[in-house]
C-alpha cells in the first residue's frame, strides 16, 4: 500500500472532525456536541447539512446536489 493512499482520522477528544484522504479532506462542524455540517476542500462537492438524533447518529444530509 502506498503512502499516498492513505486515510487519516483528526479527532478532538472522542469526536472526529477531519478526514484527510487523498479524494481531499473533509470537517465536521458541531454544535452543542451534535454533528451540524461536514464540509468538503474540495469544491466539486457541496456542503452537506445534517439532521442528527439525540444519539449523534446522522439520520439525513442535505446539500446543493439535492436542490
Amino acid at each position: 500500500m502506498s503512502s499516498s493512499a492513505t486515510t487519516r482520522f483528526f479527532y478532538q477528544g472522542d469526536k472526529l472532525v477531519t478526514l484527510a484522504q487523498p479524494g481531499g479532506d473533509r470537517s465536521i462542524f458541531r454544535g452543542n456536541q451534535l454533528p451540524l455540517a461536514e464540509q468538503s476542500q474540495d469544491d466539486a462537492q457541496p456542503t452537506q447539512l445534517l439532521g442528527t438524533d439525540i444519539q449523534q447518529s446522522v439520520l439525513i444530509s442535505t446539500g446543493k446536489a439535492d436542490e
